[in-house]
């Protein structure tokens, strides 16, 4: 029996499948966007109906509505329950699967990462384990049955997350002076803290789980038809089948996002839900599109749209909703190589907005992200040059402090990471902005770059801008640099692709705004 290599899920729900699976068609090239401003009054009124919410980035079809056709299967797959699996088994089914070579005999993590009381769902979980990623393979229910991984799962779900090693506080200095006594490794500074929130949030976090649910299903729809069906007309009923599930999803989240929009009066949050309803509104619309099509490829484009909109758009979107909400905690993290050694300078990120909060390391390989989105299953990813990215997800509460230990599996697989070059960092138009853009190539083709992972990091500001296809290669975007910005900038460029290979970092300085 195959082993589950690097991972039997490596980071399941938290990565967008293109990143490390099975590509997407390129991103057609687009304007460069300017970032929407945090207080921007919402546009539309909060009383809006899903179909009056506005696509930020895509016109959906006007003919399209919320109701899906008549070949959906509404009901989404049911979490497993403890009345119809066995924890006893699921470990007995880990030990078998040889899971303990990278995770650990009790989950605890090693060279992939702890899975110990995991805050995944089963949906995601299950995903990772018919679709592999990176050095992961794929297991086919031959292999490995669904209920053999709801047995896991529960086994999984039924541990006490482990301890976290012993965290030294490092003395704060001028450049890394820590706003806690617990904060370790570099910071950016944060002078306005997130307040609490004093208004009700439970339709925010209901709005972040549904979409969470909504990127695994159109994950489910673009990646499982192909290795569930040999014919093209057993795919395309497959692919239904997932789309409609996806439309139903929808549909919870549009309305429990405008629920949240008639509760928060906060102009922040009502800014990033309007992004984030718009961009369900497009995953509905994709959706429905693909259950209207009577060729597989055709609804396969709609598919690839929805994987897309969900891990680039919905999804950061929603997470930046409650983190300006208020929700929010601190994620410390130390980068090390599979001997366990202290990894410096390595990149760190952690999907808490539309573009990732963001810092490099410090000696001893750490580094901590303050105002996280407090929400379970928060991606964390680690890079550095050359070598192959891995990531871990956390369960972060809001006030809290979660710690995460990434090992980076090794080198980038002889002769396929991507490359990027004339990067550029230079004056944009208008007062404190920076325009930002490099050419970025891969061996196997553009549409092997992971189009959520083609980065300008800037450890000052904690932030790491994804640029996006301009045409000819190129990627690029226009940030607005905050008020307390000031001086010259230093931006990390680079990328990775579908198989998790780090591209090689290029250092550009911008002018002081």
């Amino acid at each position: 029996m195959k082993g589950f290599l690097i991972a039997f899920l490596l980071v399941g729900a938290g990565v967008w499948l293109a990143a490390c699976g099975a590509s997407t068609p390129a991103a057609q090239p687009t304007a460069v966007p300017s970032p929407v401003p945090a207080t921007v009054a919402p546009t539309v009124p909060a009383s809006a109906t899903p179909s009056q919410t506005t696509a930020p980035t895509a016109t959906p079809s006007p003919t399209v509505t919320l109701t899906a056709s008549p070949t959906e299967t509404p009901a989404p797959t049911p979490e497993p329950t403890a009345g119809k699996i066995d924890a006893d088994t699921g470990r007995q089914v880990w030990l078998r699967q040889e899971c303990i070579d990278c995770h650990g005999e009790n989950a605890e993590g090693d060279r992939g990462p702890t899975l110990a009381g995991t805050g995944l769902t089963y949906d995601a979980v299950l995903l990772r384990v018919r679709t592999g990623k990176g050095r992961m393979p794929d297991f086919t229910v031959e292999e490995i049955s669904d209920l053999e991984v709801q047995q896991i799962y529960a086994w999984l779900r039924s541990l006490p997350p482990p301890t976290p090693e012993a965290t030294p506080t490092a003395a704060p200095t001028a450049a890394t002076a820590a706003p806690t006594a617990t904060s370790v490794g570099p910071v950016a500074p944060r002078p306005t803290p997130i307040p609490p929130p004093d208004f009700p949030t439970g339709a925010l976090n209901a709005f972040w789980a549904s979409v969470n649910d909504l990127k695994v299903k159109s994950d489910f729809t673009k990646d499982l038809p192909a290795r569930q069906a040999q014919d093209e007309a057993g795919r395309l009923s497959i692919l239904k089948g997932y789309a409609g599930e996806a439309v139903g999803l929808g549909k919870q989240a549009l309305a429990q996002g405008n629920q949240a929009l008639a509760e928060i009066p906060r102009a922040a949050v009502q800014a990033d839900l309007q992004q984030a309803l718009a961009a369900v509104q497009q995953i509905v619309d994709q959706a429905n599109q693909a259950l209207g099509r009577d060729n597989y490829s055709e609804a396969y484009q709609s598919a690839s749209a929805m994987a897309r909109l969900s891990r680039i758009e919905a999804w950061p979107w929603a997470s930046q909703a409650v983190r300006d909400a208020g929700l929010t905690g601190t994620v410390r993290v130390r980068v090390t190589n599979r001997a366990g050694q202290p990894i410096a300078n390595a990149f760190v990120t952690v999907l808490t907005a539309r573009d990732p909060a963001a810092a490099l390391t410090d000696a001893s390989g750490r580094a901590t992200i303050l105002n996280a989105a407090a929400v379970p299953a928060l991606q964390v990813k680690a890079y550095a040059a050359g070598l192959v990215y891995h990531e871990v997800h956390v369960n972060l509460a809001p006030g809290a402090t979660a710690d995460a230990v990434i090992a980076l599996p090794g080198a980038n697989a002889a002769g396929q990471a991507p490359a990027v070059s004339a990067a550029m960092a230079a004056a944009g138009s208008g007062a404190g902005a920076v325009s930002l853009r490099m050419t970025a190539a891969d061996p196997q083709g553009a549409a092997d770059l992971a189009q959520d992972q083609l980065f300008a990091l800037n450890p000052a500001l904690g932030t790491a801008f994804v640029l996006q296809a301009v045409g000819g290669g190129q990627y690029a975007t226009q940030v607005q640099l905050p008020s307390w910005a000031t001086g010259p900038q230093t931006w990390y460029f680079f990328a990775v692709d579908h198989a998790c290979n780090t591209s090689n970092v290029i250092v550009r300085q911008s002018p002081a705004p």
